[in-house]
């Protein structure tokens, strides 16, 4: 059961360095814990605005602890050069 999701959203701007992002960051989510719940693109907006191509990520976990464990994590931080080579990412803790 999860307490606590990571919740990001994702406009690509670079389709290769995004690519490399996901295969690292897929090793890191298996070796902290997160479980993929939810990857995939918009497929309708029903309310409010969205941006064309945007991608939504939903983690689980057990609690924010491990949540902020997750994210905080060295393995996770190392990724950050990789990641905004990749697209713009806005990242929530929801719990």
């Amino acid at each position: 059961m999860h307490g606590a999701f990571i919740l990001t959203t994702v406009t690509i701007t670079d389709s290769q360095s995004f690519g490399e992002y996901r295969a690292a960051v897929g090793q890191v989510n298996a070796r902290l814990g997160g479980e993929m719940l939810v990857r995939g693109g918009v497929r309708e907006v029903l309310e409010g605005d969205a941006i064309e191509g945007e991608i939504v990520v939903a983690l689980g976990f057990a609690d924010a602890e491990a949540a902020r464990a997750y994210i905080t994590s060295p393995e996770y931080r190392a990724l950050a050069p990789m990641r905004e080579r990749a697209g713009h990412f806005t990242i929530r803790l929801v719990a």
